[in-house]
């Protein structure tokens, strides 16, 4: 998980380390691991907010529940709302309280007819849409300073108008702030006594077999986490228990003015057909009981009436006396809320923080490493005095610090992923295009990526890597920045462009500098660079974007994605050295540009080549774009999934594949068995994408598991698809390079032909799946058809009777 860093050799210089290089360590130390714990604290502090803003409105509901049933019975009469003659007396002890900013009753034309509001609350805002109220659902609305639910107040037949409670937002966030608040300190001191520890015990840890390092880190992570899920616990069952005295307050009022009256409530019926609707329209109620003298008189669970009231140990019970019968018996109503609640949304949590905790873990690592070649080079400088430089410490520092330019990049394109394609269907239904459009901006990223690789390459090789790279950053990060400003859809498109740029040009200088830098001995380290970078930058994006537009807007994560990707670029200025000085004469672009036509001139008229092309290359890559980033979150969205639970099941995607890859690399080197494999992994996909077509409307989901078990299917079939894509992406270019064609034209020369005809596929995927979506609408059957056209082509290429590597060469996985 966390590498630890340097070796054997780091082990002696660290054993000699003087003060201010165990100091600078400790920072280090404490940087990386308080960034991972603080984020955790913020997570947790976003669930905190939503769901314990939730059980605040829906207590706020519940007492204004008691104003609402008031006046509904007083609106079935026929009579006018105006004339109704207690909302002042009903709404007052409600808004006196300090959770309650006003109330405000409105007809059918959302007109106001009664108000009474907190006298030190400015003007409250009238929400739209009051004049198009049917039914009898309750909405709320948000805005920084209020929470406003908005309840309809139907007469006997027809809605009448609607009741808007509006609470402050304040209460949620200071409450929130005094639980969490602490929570920063604790992380504090985790992430010191961590730094402390690693640094004095740094040199032990290492000599370990045990990876002390990433226990600790885990640990540490591990610890923090159980402080904020306790925070939470409490607010949550505070939260619940809230609401269980709000909901038993508006039940007992109707009920108390029964008791007032000095009638038996035995003489009144309907009254448990009113507790049954009750716990209709609130169904977090495990069960609501009218109890006399603690034995049970009405009950909405079978079976308890006439029997004395038992607690539950699995519920929050909240008991409230409402007055006596005329015999003097004591008449209570109680409310239970079961447990599982609290549990419900804790587990969510967990299942975030989890997620959270994988993407930290790849940030922890891949600076850690930094850290320790920076250290280990300023152990160097300070020796090369006393004889020759050491080359190899250079080439480490240079491998290890280019690590997070390319790692941030995929990292912040990645962090938009989980709700971009939505986003983008929203602005181009804004500009008056139809919703196949949103899948332009997704073209004109992969499009201009492809463009910018060749004057790149010819730019890297004449005038060196280090502009390509920072330039690439500079240009990804403005493409993010630009999708914040007002620019239109058209304007839109032009910004996907030039992040696609600039990640093209990142990609190619990152690549060209990692070559011309590393012996020939350690070139496999580039190719191990970008694999990381790659598939590390999705899973940590997808993670960690997924979580932050859920507590920011979309806009807020396109300032931040755009910010790291500018202090990126600021970071390679600084620390990235100079590569070494280049031997080899500039090439003209002229001349590249008719090396690499002809090149592609030659493999378009290769059987072979274009079998694995057509068949297996760029379905693959057309099945990434166009499926997993651009129709599974609309799909997932469009199935009421919340933004973290997409990005988290995107990201097991990105696990599979770096699964897969490590074995399936292996298995092709021994064997040479590629044509099988690639068969294998892109049938595989196929199948994987018709699980997820089929997921949303099978009748098999009907029933008991209807929820649960579609998205078992989701995840399951994306992990699935991630296998099978890591069982293609490495042995398809190992396979390339073994054909006859090869062996003619050059290895290089057939490989960057391919990469370079692959990426069709990055640009065919959205525009395919867009159609597709205007055909038949945004429907699962689209990915169906999809993964039944990928695995028909997987049995294709078999039958083409492509020839199996006889001295397998591992080329590895690029991006």
């Amino acid at each position: 998980m966390i590498p630890a860093p340097g070796g054997e050799e780091g082990v002696a210089r660290r054993q000699g380390r003087p003060l201010g290089r165990r100091i600078r360590d400790a920072l280090t130390m404490f940087l990386v691991t308080g960034l991972s714990l603080v984020l955790l604290v913020y997570v947790g502090y976003g669930e905190g907010k939503r769901t314990y803003g939730e059980f605040q409105v829906e207590k706020i509901a519940a007492q204004a529940g008691i104003v609402r049933n008031s006046m509904e019975a007083f609106l079935r009469q026929g009579l006018p709302m105006r004339q109704y003659p207690g909302f002042a007396t009903l709404a007052g002890p409600i808004v006196d309280t300090d959770d309650v900013a006003g109330m405000i009753a409105y007809d059918p034309a959302g007109r106001e007819v009664f108000r009474n509001i907190d006298r030190t609350s400015p003007e409250i805002p009238t929400p739209s849409g009051l004049d198009r109220i049917t039914g009898d659902q309750t909405t709320t609305m948000q805005t920084d300073d209020y929470y406003q639910t908005i309840m309809p107040l139907r007469g006997r037949f027809e809605t009448r108008g609607s009741l808007v409670v509006t609470s402050w937002t304040s209460v949620v966030r200071n409450h929130l702030r005094g639980a969490f608040e602490p929570l920063l300190l604790v992380a504090l001191a985790l992430s010191a006594g961590f730094a402390v520890l690693v640094t004095l015990a740094g040199p032990r840890l290492a000599q370990a077999r045990v990876p002390w390092l990433q226990i600790g880190y885990a640990l540490a992570f591990l610890a923090m986490a159980s402080f904020v899920i306790g925070t939470l616990v409490s607010l949550y069952a505070e939260g619940v228990q809230g609401k269980a005295r709000a909901l038993a307050n508006a039940l007992g009022q109707r009920v108390g003015e029964i008791l007032e009256f000095k009638l038996s409530l035995r003489d009144f019926e309907g009254i448990d057909r009113a507790f049954a609707e009750y716990q209709r329209l609130n169904p977090d109620i495990s069960a609501a009981a009218l109890l006399v003298d603690d034995r049970v008189l009405i009950d909405t669970s079978e079976g308890k009436v006439g029997k004395p009231w038992i607690s539950d140990p699995g519920t929050y019970e909240y008991v409230l006396p409402v007055g006596k019968t005329n015999s003097e018996a004591t008449v209570s109503i109680a409310i239970a809320v079961p447990h599982e609640i609290v549990f419900r949304q804790v587990m969510r949590s967990v299942k975030n923080f989890a997620a959270l905790f994988v993407a930290s873990a790849f940030l922890a690592g891949l600076f850690l490493q930094v850290a320790a070649s920076l250290q280990n080079a300023g152990g160097q400088a300070s020796r090369k005095s006393g004889g020759a430089p050491l080359m190899r410490s250079d080439e480490e520092l240079a491998l290890g610090v280019v690590k997070p330019l390319f790692f941030i990049a995929v990292f912040v394109e990645n962090m938009t992923y989980s709700f971009l394609p939505q986003w983008m269907q929203q602005v181009a239904g804004a500009a008056g295009l139809s919703a196949g459009f949103a899948s332009a901006p997704f073209m004109a990223y992969y499009l201009f990526f492809a463009l910018s690789l060749i004057p790149s390459g010819h730019f890297a090789q004449n005038f060196g890597p280090r502009a390509l790279m920072h330039g690439g950053l500079v240009l990804a990060g403005l493409g993010l920045f630009a999708l914040v400003l007002p620019v239109g859809f058209w304007g839109v498109v032009a910004a996907r462009g030039i992040a696609g740029v600039g990640q093209g040009m990142l990609f190619i200088g990152v690549q060209s500098y990692i070559l011309a830098t590393a012996s020939p001995a350690r070139r496999t380290q580039a190719n191990g660079i970008i694999v990381f970078g790659f598939q590390g930058g999705m899973i940590s994006g997808m993670a960690i974007g997924s979580l932050l537009v859920t507590y920011m807007d979309p806009g807020g994560v396109f300032m931040l994605a755009g910010l790291l990707g500018c202090l990126t670029a600021l970071y390679g200025v600084t620390v990235v050295p100079a590569e070494p000085a280049r031997t080899s004469r500039p090439e003209p672009l002229g001349s590249t540009l008719r090396r690499l036509f002809q090149d592609i001139s030659c493999v378009l008229r290769n059987g072979q080549f274009m079998q694995t092309m057509l068949l297996i290359g760029i379905p693959a890559k057309a099945a990434l774009t166009g499926v997993i980033t651009f129709a599974l979150p609309l799909l997932l969205i469009r199935q009421h999934y919340k933004q973290e639970d997409i990005g988290q099941i995107i990201m097991l995607y990105a696990i599979g594949v770096v699964v897969a890859s490590r074995y399936v690399a292996r298995f092709v080197d021994r064997t040479g068995r590629t044509a099988h494999v690639l068969a294998f992994g892109a049938a595989v996909s196929g199948l994987g994408m018709i699980a997820v077509g089929m997921s949303e409307a099978n009748p098999l989901f009907d029933g008991i598991l209807s929820g649960a078990l579609p998205t078992l299917v989701v995840t399951t079939s994306v992990i699935v698809i991630g296998i099978a894509h890591g069982c293609v992406n490495a042995p398809v270019v190992t396979h390339i390079a073994d054909l006859e064609l090869a062996r003619k034209i050059g290895v290089n020369s057939t490989t960057a032909a391919y990469r370079f005809l692959e990426r069709l596929g990055h640009i065919a995927g959205p525009i395919i799946t867009g159609q597709l979506f205007l055909l038949l609408g945004t429907s699962p059957s689209v990915v169906t058809w999809f993964g039944a056209a990928t695995s028909a082509s997987a049995a294709l290429f078999l039958m083409c009777g492509n020839p199996q590597n006889k001295e397998p060469r591992g080329l590895g996985e690029a991006a």
